[in-house]
């Protein structure tokens, strides 16, 4: 992996996401995808070395506690260990095809939220009336999320070389 390559990419992806999907969210709970989950779901599936990948979704997710308002280190976490089922179950996953990807994008994205959320709670703050609406919008935010997943895969796919990442291949052929 270029670490250097790849912190111009995540900087890319956080500055659209605080700039632009933030602003844009759709409905009262302000439904958006997040880019960051998105990459790290992408990164997670592509075949490269473990420790690399590992530490890059670990980099997205700090990278989004950075911008959040959820505890420091809840983010980066979830990420890192999203990323250590996907690696070990990748095989079984069907590799890089695109419909187990989005639908692994769209429950890692719930299961990403859901820990947060409970990490939130375990840290003090009072939530537990506000539940419906925020599993409703973590919901939505999933599936958002999920329906971007051939879009991620493609421009990672085009900048696998300025990433460092070997040439994608297809599991199970």
């Amino acid at each position: 992996m270029r670490w250097f390559n790849f912190g111009i990419l995540t900087s890319v992806a956080l500055i659209v996401q605080v700039s632009i999907c933030r602003p844009l969210g759709l409905g009262p709970q302000q439904v958006m995808p997040d880019l960051l989950l998105l990459f790290a779901v992408v990164l997670a599936f592509w075949p490269a070395g473990d420790n690399d990948v590992l530490i890059a979704c670990w980099v997205l997710g700090l990278a989004k506690d950075l911008t959040s308002v959820a505890p420091l280190g809840s983010y980066a976490l979830s990420f890192g260990l999203l990323a250590l089922a996907i690696r070990r179950l990748r095989e079984l996953l069907y590799g890089e095809r695109l419909l187990p990807m989005m639908a692994i994008t769209i429950l890692g994205s719930f299961l990403v939220e859901q820990l947060v959320f409970l990490w939130t709670l375990w840290k003090g703050e009072q939530l537990t009336g506000r539940y419906a609406a925020l599993s409703t919008g973590m919901i939505f935010s999933a599936i958002f999320t999920g329906a971007l997943t051939p879009y991620a895969y493609w421009l990672v796919r085009r900048l696998h070389r300025i990433l460092g990442l070997p040439r994608g291949r297809t599991y199970g052929r």
